[in-house]
């Protein structure tokens, strides 16, 4: 498999893992375990932190999700692949982070036609 197959199938994974609402009440089940390890002044264990960061970050996921992948890498030694893929990955997952933002910002924007359009105008200027 090439680089830019394994690459998709990562932030594949990663996303559904991370952020979609499927994966959700196990996210929330995750994160509440986390916050209750905490209690009392303590610090989470090993065990809880990685958990936690596996279900939550894309970042850390995407890296134990490349290592087995760039195993399959038939075009570069399996070092090379597991960063290529990974870096990929992370700048992929950016993307798609700042995509989501911008569409976020307009969607709930108030001024939406200031935004358009700078001087308040339709943008449709024929008489």
């Amino acid at each position: 498999m090439g680089i830019f197959e394994l690459t998709l199938i990562t932030f594949a994974i990663t996303l559904i893992v991370t952020k979609s609402k499927i994966m959700g009440g196990k996210r929330e089940f995750v994160e509440q375990r986390y916050e209750a390890s905490k209690v009392g002044n303590h610090k989470p264990g090993m065990i809880h932190t990685w958990w936690h960061a596996m279900w939550t970050c894309p970042m850390c996921l995407g890296f134990w999700v490349a290592l087995p992948l760039s195993i399959l890498s038939t075009t570069c030694p399996w070092w090379a692949a597991l960063f290529i893929v990974f870096g990929l990955n992370w700048l992929v997952h950016c993307l798609e982070n700042f995509m989501f933002q911008v569409g976020y910002f307009l969607e709930n924007s108030t001024d939406k036609e200031k935004i358009l359009n700078k001087d308040g105008n339709s943008g449709d200027d024929r008489v």
